[in-house]
């Protein structure tokens, strides 16, 4: 819930003369969106209604995502992610079930994430093929390599320890149940508080 407008403070103070109670209400509209990601991630065109939510969503708004899934394509947990950011609303994840591959990326994107006892969580490196001529093969799958190992960084920093994070990139897979993604959540959070007090702050006029 966001704070009360100016316009909403006015007219609650104009109400306390007739009000003898101790307790002052205010009624705002606001409201809850639950997005279920409970399939296989897939084309980027079916995550329109999501992309629209969170960017109409206002302040008093809040969004959850409720996470069941293998994970699938990652250009469109992407999308999601860059909608995410740019969200005015109150923004959340719960793992209910499997958080697996780019499930988890979501996941650990989110602002806050709620961990289920239910909750097991699968980490790995992206899957792709290409075809053509072997200098355009080499050319895209060493762009493919740089822009996923990018996204697993952005991803799993703090919640992955640098070592793992590199045998992640490597091939290797990572998996936690409930306690161990939760413990790992709270490094990650940690970490990002760390990294935002590191940037530099911006100079008002």
């Amino acid at each position: 819930m966001g704070k009360a407008t100016e316009e909403e403070i006015i007219m609650m103070m104009g109400q306390q003369q007739q009000q003898n109670g101790l307790i002052r209400s205010i009624q705002q509209q606001f409201n809850a969106h639950l997005i279920f990601i409970d399939d296989d991630i897939g084309d980027p065109a079916m995550y329109r209604d999501v992309i629209h939510c969170l960017a109409t969503c206002s302040e008093n708004d809040n969004v959850n995502f409720l996470i069941n899934s293998n994970g699938g394509r990652t250009d469109s947990i992407w999308q999601i992610i860059e909608a995410m950011k740019g969200c005015r609303g109150d923004v959340a994840a719960t793992v209910i079930g499997s958080a697996y591959s780019a499930a988890s990326m979501l996941a650990c994107m989110a602002p806050e994430c709620y961990i289920a006892d239910s909750a097991e969580f699968m980490l790995h490196t992206a899957h792709y093929g290409s075809i053509g001529t072997v200098p355009n093969v080499k050319g895209q799958t060493d762009f493919a390599t740089k822009q996923i190992n990018r996204l697993l960084d952005i991803c799993y920093a703090g919640f992955l320890t640098p070592k793992e994070l590199e045998e992640l990139k490597n091939g290797r897979e990572w998996w936690f149940d409930a306690d161990e993604a939760r413990e790992r959540m709270l490094r990650r959070q940690l970490y990002l508080l760390k990294e935002s007090k590191k940037k530099p702050k911006k100079q008002q006029a």
